[in-house]
C-alpha cells in the first residue's frame, strides 16, 4: 500500500513504462539511519517528462469537482487543513494513499528551487531533484562504524551525506563512486506519473481548488478600512486580519489590493510560518503592488488586460495629484486624459 512517504517502492511496470530499467538504483540514510531507495538517471527529458505529469493540471476550476478522493503532493505551499476545506465543500476527502486517489493536487514545487549540490543533505519530502557533486559509499571503513555497517548489510551503494558524515568522519569513508550531474527519482514520483499516464487519475492545480471555494472574500472599501484598523492594533484583532487575508480573492478590485499593499506592507514581515498568508502574499503580487505608485499600476493592469474603469477612476486622481507643473508666472497649463484612457471615464 502507498503512503505519504514519498520513498515507495518503485513499481516496476513504471519503471519500464519510462524506460529506467538501465539506471541505477542507490539509498539515503534517513534521521532514523533506516536506508531510503532512490533511482539517478542522466536523461533528463524522462525527468523533465515525470515533472510535467505531476505539475500541469489536466482538470479546471469546474471538473475537478465530480472527483471523490484526492491526494495532495508533498511541500505544497498551501496548508493541508485549507485545502481539506476547499476540496470537501465539493464533497472530495483527501487520502494519504495515492493508490485509492482519483485525483491529485499538483503544484511546481514538489522539487527544490535550486538543485541540491555537494555533499549537502537531501530532504525527506523531495519526490524528485536534480544532484550535483555527490559522492557513494557501500560502507567499507577506516574504522568500525555503526551506521557503515548498516550500509554495508543493506548491500545498496549509498550516498554520502550528513546523515552519514555527522556519526563518521567523512576521511574515514571509503568512497565508491562519484555523482556529479544526475537527476534523482523517488518511487513515488515515477510511480505516480505511471498511474496518471495510464489510468483516469487526474491533476489539478492548487490555484483551482483555492479559487473554486466559497469561502473566498471579495476586497472592498469596508474590508479594507477594518484590516487596517486590526493589523495597527495588537493580540486577537491582528491575528484575526492575518488569518482573513488569505481567504481574499486576488483577482478582481485590484485598487483596493493596490492601496491595501501600500496601507498594510508590514504583513510581509508577518509569521512566516504561516503558509496560507504566505502563498497568498506571493500569489496575489502583494509585494510588487507596494512597490508601484499609481501610475505604474494603471500600466500594469493595462498591459495584463486587467484595467476597468472603476480601477482606473480609483487610481488616475492619485496620479494627477503627482504631477508637477513649473514656470507657472508665465504660463497656464491644460491637463487631460489621453485618448486611449478617456473610454474608462465615460
Amino acid at each position: 500500500m502507498a503512503n505519504k512517504s514519498v520513498y515507495s517502492g518503485f513499481n516496476n511496470d513504471a519503471i519500464t513504462y519510462f524506460g529506467l530499467e538501465a539506471d541505477p538504483y542507490y539509498g539515503l540514510v534517513s534521521s532514523s539511519n533506516s536506508i531510503d531507495v532512490v533511482l539517478c538517471t542522466q536523461d533528463q527529458t524522462t525527468y523533465d517528462k515525470i515533472n510535467s505529469i505531476l505539475t500541469v493540471p489536466t482538470e479546471d476550476e469546474q471538473t475537478f469537482k465530480t472527483k471523490k478522493k484526492a491526494f495532495i503532493l508533498p511541500r505544497c505551499d498551501v496548508s493541508q487543513d485549507r485545502l481539506k476545506a476547499a476540496l470537501k465543500e465539493h464533497g472530495i476527502t483527501v487520502t494519504n494513499n495515492y493508490e485509492l486517489a482519483d485525483l491529485i493536487v499538483g503544484h511546481d514545487n514538489i522539487e527544490p528551487e535550486s538543485r541540491c549540490a555537494d555533499g549537502d543533505n537531501i530532504p525527506s519530502t523531495l519526490m524528485m531533484s536534480k544532484l550535483w557533486n555527490y559522492e557513494t559509499t557501500i560502507g567499507e571503513s577506516a574504522g568500525s562504524s555503526h551506521i557503515l555497517n548498516r550500509i554495508d548489510a543493506s548491500k545498496i551503494e549509498c550516498i554520502v551525506t550528513p546523515k552519514i558524515t555527522d556519526q563518521v568522519r567523512y576521511y574515514d569513508i571509503t568512497m565508491n563512486d562519484s555523482l556529479y550531474d544526475v537527476w534523482m527519482l523517488t518511487g513515488m514520483a515515477v510511480n505516480l506519473s505511471h498511474l496518471i499516464e495510464t489510468t483516469d487519475l487526474s491533476v489539478v492545480g492548487v490555484e483551482a481548488v483555492l479559487h473554486s471555494s466559497a469561502n473566498k472574500i471579495v476586497m472592498d472599501e469596508e474590508l479594507l478600512l477594518t484590516l487596517k484598523s486590526q493589523l495597527a492594533a495588537y493580540g486577537d484583532d491582528k491575528a484575526l486580519a492575518l488569518k482573513v487575508i488569505p481567504t481574499i480573492c486576488y483577482k478582481s478590485n485590484y485598487h483596493l489590493l493596490w492601496q491595501f499593499a501600500h496601507d498594510c506592507d508590514q504583513i510581509t514581515y508577518a509569521d512566516n510560518r504561516d503558509k496560507d498568508l504566505q502563498y497568498w502574499i506571493q500569489t496575489s503580487n502583494f509585494s510588487c503592488f507596494s512597490r508601484r505608485n499609481a501610475q505604474e499600476m494603471i500600466l500594469w493592469l493595462e498591459e495584463n488586460e486587467k484595467l476597468c474603469k472603476t480601477t482606473f477612476r480609483y487610481l488616475e486622481p492619485i496620479v494627477r495629484q503627482e504631477i508637477s507643473i513649473h514656470n507657472r508666472d508665465l504660463y497656464t497649463f491644460k491637463v487631460s486624459v489621453k485618448k486611449e484612457y478617456q473610454q474608462y471615464l465615460k
